[in-house]
């Protein structure tokens, strides 16, 4: 899978799935209601059992030699945007009925492809970012639900209470739909093809990239009938400037965040990168264990973070010619 600025695959896809959801909505109605989630469900399997086909157990031992790094990025990564949108909601400065979609959005972790592909354009420790970004993803199958039911969403009543109902109806799913499928990626891979990975993995990196798509094009679906056109297009612009602002807000974050205790300027790179992205393709398939059977909700959500998905990738390049001035700079 290509990003941006390395070719425009994603970016196109995404435009797209809005183009198909947009004039041909996928119709949820009872009779295709259940097709529709078991299909949707194993899209999620699939993607997962790709996902543990992708995972480099090498590069995970790598960064686990720095203790004191892997705490800052993590807790950057999952914790620094969360503190930023708790904050915005305090004081009014995220609307109400956004306030859903931002903190799902910022307890998402961050990208795999994009964090490594930018981090190699600038010249930064790419393996670094492939640990960081692996280990991000894999804390997020469990961190991502329980953050959720910690926040209140979701459930009701105290919060003991509802950490179990939600153990209850999600954890079940996530061994199903997508730890075991990791499991099972990960073993067939260094079991049946531990020669030809690299090769395939490029062919399951396209097949992953249609399945996230079709994840999208249902979320967005579900946001155009349930919304409507006109409506959505209001959301969309009504929901540009605030999306826009925690963006740089999280950059700012990101590269203030990652200067401490690191001289290294590729070390920093790949930090900035794994802590400034926010992953769709996590993003897309969590959302649909967590919030199934909540449409309204689930549209509402689904739209900051493709929305971000655009913005992070646009603005994210035009990081890159910056930076390698920087790493230019630093290193002579």
């Amino acid at each position: 899978m290509r990003v941006f600025p390395n070719g425009s695959g994603l970016l196109l896809g995404l435009l797209i799935a809005f183009g198909f959801a947009w004039f041909v909505p996928f119709m949820n109605d009872e009779g295709n209601s259940s097709f529709s989630n078991l299909f949707s469900e194993g899209v999620i399997v699939f993607i997962f059992c790709i996902q543990g086909w992708s995972l480099q157990i090498r590069r995970l031992k790598m960064i686990f030699s720095d203790y004191r790094t892997l705490m800052k990025v993590h807790g950057l990564i999952f914790f620094g945007p969360l503190i930023l949108v708790l904050f915005g909601g305090e004081y009014n400065l995220i609307p109400t009925h956004w306030m859903t979609g931002f903190l799902f959005l910022s307890i998402l972790p961050t990208t795999i492809t994009s964090c490594v592909v930018f981090t190699s354009l600038v010249g930064g420790d790419s393996d670094v970012a492939l640990g960081h970004a692996t280990l991000s993803n894999l804390l997020a199958i469990l961190w991502v639900p329980f953050a959720w039911s910690f926040l209140g969403y979701g459930l009701e009543g105290e919060l003991l209470v509802r950490i179990i109902e939600m153990g209850k109806e999600v954890l079940p799913k996530i061994f199903m739909l997508i730890l075991l499928p990791c499991f099972l990626g990960w073993f067939v891979k260094i079991n049946f093809f531990p020669q030809k990975t690299k090769i395939i993995n490029e062919h399951l990196k396209k097949v992953t990239f249609l399945g996230i798509l079709v994840l999208v094009y249902f979320a967005l679906s579900k946001a155009v009938l349930n919304i409507g056109r006109d409506e959505l297009i209001v959301h969309l612009f009504d929901l540009f400037p605030f999306l826009l602002g925690f963006l740089i807000c999280h950059l700012i974050m990101s590269w203030w965040g990652t200067g401490f205790g690191c001289k290294n300027s590729q070390l920093r790179i790949a930090e900035f990168f794994c802590v400034s992205q926010k992953s769709l393709a996590m993003g897309i398939p969590l959302l649909s264990l967590l919030i199934s059977n909540d449409l309204n909700e689930s549209s509402l959500i689904a739209c900051p973070l493709i929305l971000y998905h655009f913005l992070q990738l646009g603005v994210g390049a035009c990081f890159l010619s910056p930076l390698k001035e920087w790493k230019k700079q630093k290193s002579s």
